[in-house]
């Protein structure tokens, strides 16, 4: 799974107009509910790939390909070139807006008829009511607020959510038909 991008780029290993995106490391944190990863930039695909071990017993193999984050970015033939820098670094919180009912109280004064133990005249043990005002929460309503809550199946899903933040974040500044996904 991996981002290119169909944009004319000019790097620190020359121009491209395939630069390949791939995610190699990420790190949960659930205490505090964020997810960071790391990112590289390739100049294509297969460059990118061929970085990759095929048997754990292979060698670390050399990063032939790999570029710097900063490049110039051409936004059509008769362009200047503008300098960008790509992250590499992203720190993503696990959060999904939820709409929650919460009851609503209020304090109010109430009657309350309550019982107590006596004894009549003949000495047996009956059961009288007094009237008792107090203080209670009494519920009055209930409304809608949207609350943002840690989304732990966002974990099914990593690689996926990742990749959606990486598109996320390059659509502000590239236009979006020119980023693909690719499986």
């Amino acid at each position: 799974m991996g981002i290119r991008l169909h944009v004319d780029l000019e790097t620190n290993r020359g121009p491209t107009n395939e630069l390949y995106i791939r995610i190699d490391f990420f790190k949960i944190n659930r205490t505090v509910g964020t997810i960071t990863f790391t990112t590289t930039l390739w100049l294509n695909k297969e460059l990118a790939d061929n970085s990759l071990k095929v048997y754990a017993s292979d060698e670390i193999r050399p990063s032939v390909g790999a570029i710097n984050p900063k490049v110039i970015y051409y936004k059509d033939l008769d362009s200047e070139g503008v300098d960008a820098t790509f992250e590499e670094l992203y720190t993503v919180p696990m959060i999904n807006e939820k709409e929650v009912e919460e009851d609503i109280y209020e304090i109010k004064k109430v009657t309350k008829e309550v019982p107590y133990t006596s004894f009549d005249e003949e000495g047996e043990e009956i059961t009288l009511y007094k009237t008792v005002e107090a203080e209670e929460k009494v519920k009055t309503g209930t409304k809608v607020n949207k609350v943002k809550i840690v989304d732990y199946s966002i974990l099914d899903n990593l690689e996926e959510f990742c990749y959606n933040h990486v598109v996320k974040v390059l659509g502000e500044v590239l236009p979006k038909d020119k980023i693909e996904k690719l499986y």
